[in-house]
């Protein structure tokens, strides 16, 4: 089973978060030895902006190196269609439009399991079935 890997797995991981950094860490280390998932390339987006707003700008470059070089770690990207189908995964499950827009490409890739324990957001979703362990 495919597993789409949310933007918060990899900012706890990179910040070291008190609570979920061990967490994180332990999932990405899972996929650096080979387990098989999937994430977007707005995650990526995503990853970049958080460090860029915590002033960790010359991070960015490097976070991203470490990221791309998961080789069973498939990244996709998304398309017109998926930015409309977002918008309208906001008002259907209360999601914010990046989680909506992800949410799209999840969808369209048949997953139904996700790294990540966003209960506020993606938990809302009654097909999906949040794993952060």
């Amino acid at each position: 089973m495919m597993r789409f890997v949310d933007t918060n797995v990899f900012i706890y991981s990179i910040t070291d978060h008190p609570k979920f950094g061990e967490t994180s860490t332990k999932i990405l280390k899972r996929i650096e030895k080979g387990e098989k998932t999937t994430t977007s390339t707005l995650v990526l987006c995503e990853v970049s902006w958080v460090l860029e707003a915590m002033g960790k700008q010359n991070a960015i470059k490097l976070c991203l190196e470490k990221i791309l070089s998961y080789r069973d770690l498939r990244i996709v990207g998304f398309d017109s269609d998926d930015l409309l189908v977002g918008a309208n995964n906001m008002a259907l499950f209360g999601l914010d439009f990046n989680d909506g827009v992800n949410l799209s490409v999840i969808a369209k890739l048949g997953i139904n399991e996700v790294y990540s324990n966003d209960q506020k957001h993606l938990g809302k979703v009654d097909f999906l079935r949040l794993i952060f362990e």
